[in-house]
């Protein structure tokens, strides 16, 4: 231990990798901390300095992982279907690469079971099922906070009648030895990726979601599909670069799906970078103000706030407006 007897300013600062993971900091990384002073001798008038390092930290391991049920709604099928697809999203997330293992099943309680299930991985990374796709016969590793796109495949019996539902499990387990039957926070010394400090078990290291066929049709909620694009950009000199000055045409299309809704409202905050072009709004090709309440736009600030009222059923409705880069 370093000791000072002078009159003295102490500071300590703190040098450590960084990370955007959902864990934090990436496993690996070693944490240095080093405290600094500096002080005077009032005796001679002297200055001087000096430091101390405490023993750098090497960060183990967190092992978690997410499965996510793609399909917000029951897949529609019909019976004898072959190849019927239900889409999920794993993801690492924990601080290091680690394998999972996946398992695909019929859960217990519903109409009927698919038969011939089978997990794919969207080997293409297209979002769609199709022959570029492999069937998983490995672990599937994942760096941290990555997701790939699984897919379970099954038939449908042709006994299955209108209206009965199968609902199939999709569960992704760490393959790290002695993970899965560990409690949390347990830490299994000599695992890990890219770390000597070990793994620890999170509080997540097995995760399931459940898709659903549903055989026949189905009568379900109406939503808005909502898409927001650009459109169109027209730099100062003419040409299409984004620089200070660009004009950005923004295009947002809402679609009413399975039926009408009311009191629709689109709402869109332009970034902090940006500046709204004034009375740039158009509905459906026509020109709005920004004054509130004399048509459908209101603008507040940045925020921009479309009263669409009721749209029926697959109708969609062309919101444009422009933003400038500042």
């Amino acid at each position: 231990m370093k000791t000072i007897s002078k009159i003295a300013l102490l500071t300590a600062g703190l040098a450590a990798s960084t990370a955007t993971w959902a864990a934090g900091t990436d496993a690996g990384a070693i944490i240095t901390n080093t405290a600094t002073a500096t002080f005077d001798d009032p005796a001679t008038g002297n200055t001087g300095s000096t430091s101390a390092t405490a023993p750098d930290i090497t960060v183990a391991e967190l092992i978690n992982v997410n499965v996510t049920a793609e399909n917000t709604v029951p897949v529609e099928t019909q019976p004898g279907g072959a190849n019927q697809v239900l889409e999920f999203t794993v993801t690492n997330t924990g601080n290091g690469t680690e394998a999972f293992t996946l398992t695909a099943a019929n859960l217990a309680g519903d109409d009927f079971d698919a038969e011939s299930v089978t997990v794919y991985l969207d080997s293409n990374n297209d979002g769609v099922f199709n022959a570029g796709d492999q069937v998983v016969t490995a672990d599937l590793v994942l760096d941290a906070d990555e997701s790939a796109t699984v897919f379970i495949v099954g038939n449908i019996p042709g006994t299955a009648a209108t209206g009965q539902q199968a609902e199939l499990e999709l569960t992704a387990t760490s393959a790290t030895p002695g993970a899965a039957t560990a409690a949390p926070g347990t830490l299994l010394p000599g695992q890990g990726t890219n770390t000597p400090a070990g793994a620890v078990v999170g509080t997540a290291v097995t995760d399931t979601d459940t898709g659903t066929f549903v055989v026949g049709t189905l009568i379900t909620n109406a939503y808005v599909d909502l898409d927001k694009s650009i459109e169109s950009r027209q730099d100062p000199f003419g040409g299409t670069t984004d620089i200070p000055g660009t004009v950005v045409t923004y295009l947002i299309t809402a679609t009413a799906v399975n039926g009408d809704v009311n009191n629709l409202v689109v709402a869109d905050s332009i970034p902090l970078s940006m500046t709204l072009v004034a009375d740039s709004v158009t509905i459906d090709g026509a020109a709005k103000t920004d004054v509130a309440g004399d048509d459908e736009v209101d603008v507040a600030g940045s925020d921009v706030s479309v009263d669409l009222g009721t749209l029926t059923e697959n109708t969609t409705v062309e919101i444009r407006l422009q933003a400038e880069i500042n």
